[in-house]
């Protein structure tokens, strides 16, 4: 490594779950390098991402306020100190980033009595732009063709329902052994079956008691994570303490303001996220919403 950094770069807003990480960090590496985004994980397999400011902010990321540097890769040096990093010869500076919270107003969605809206608004928009792979088409049309591999798509038939019922039921063992079957099921970076159990995640955190969405949280979370990867598990994780990325803030915004207009608007925002992980995310918010409103997910 260099004996300085040849150019610095200021991140302007940082989440606690990333202030953590920074503080807690002795050895980590490179997991991903993307355009807008790079993946860094430490010792405890604690994910830590730095984007531009324009991708918007997930539960444990570090914003800043210009392009990402070119030419990082999964053998680029890396030094952790509290207040930034190292990064090849590059210096990132957190030192005056502004905290941001990734927690909603869980309690704003949690008091309205009709959501029945929400879940049929969502299923007509992935009806008509979900990717042919994305699990959304098992739930918003059960018995429709699917372009998915035979095997995942017995294994999500079966597990998806299950998930559903379980919480609409209340039965949190159910949920758990629906989460198992689940996780790191299907294609993408981050597995379809992981993003179906986030969205489910913040539709448990919207709807049901704070004390029964912290108990199906961890019985998911206990579920799926020994059985995915480190950056799906980061976000289960991080979905499990009701936190969600900054878009999905907007649309739980759109719902406290019975705004469908807007709802769309964000929706459509959150659907290309990934191959297919926005669509699998907003399938299992929409399902657990319409299981709970006493439809058949």
């Amino acid at each position: 490594m260099s004996s300085a950094p040849s150019r610095r770069l200021r991140a302007t807003s940082i989440t606690p779950r990333a202030k953590a990480w920074l503080a807690g960090t002795q050895q980590a590496y490179v997991l991903h390098s993307f355009e807008r985004a790079i993946n860094l994980v430490n010792q405890e397999g604690d994910v830590l991402t730095i984007a531009d400011e324009g991708l918007g902010h997930g539960p444990f990321s570090l914003l800043i306020e210009d392009h990402l540097p070119e030419g990082i890769d999964i053998s680029s040096k890396l030094l952790v100190f509290e207040n930034g990093l190292w990064l090849g010869d590059w210096l990132v500076d957190a030192e005056d980033a502004k905290l941001w919270q990734p927690t909603p107003n869980w309690s704003s969605i949690r008091s309205l009595s009709d959501l029945g809206w929400v879940s049929q608004a969502l299923a007509e928009l992935l009806r008509q732009h979900a990717t042919a792979e994305s699990f959304a088409h098992l739930v918003v049309s059960p018995l429709g063709r699917s372009a998915l591999p035979g095997r995942i798509q017995q294994a999500a038939e079966q597990r998806i329902p299950l998930l559903f019922a379980a919480v609409r039921d209340g039965n949190s063992g159910q949920a758990a052994q629906a989460a198992k079957g689940l996780a790191g099921l299907g294609p993408g970076l981050t597995p379809a079956g992981d993003d179906l159990l986030l969205g489910a995640l913040f539709a448990c955190w919207a709807r049901l008691p704070v004390e029964e969405a912290r108990l199906f949280s961890q019985a998911i979370i206990s579920a799926a994570v020994p059985r995915t990867h480190q950056l799906s598990a980061a976000w289960l994780s991080a979905g499990a303490a009701g936190e969600a990325p900054a878009v999905w803030h907007e649309l739980f915004e759109a719902i406290v303001k019975q705004d469908a207009g807007s709802l769309s608007e964000v929706a459509m925002r959150i659907l290309p996220t990934g191959h297919s992980s926005g669509a699998d995310a907003l399938a299992g918010f929409s399902g657990v919403l319409q299981a709970l409103q006493g439809g058949v997910a």
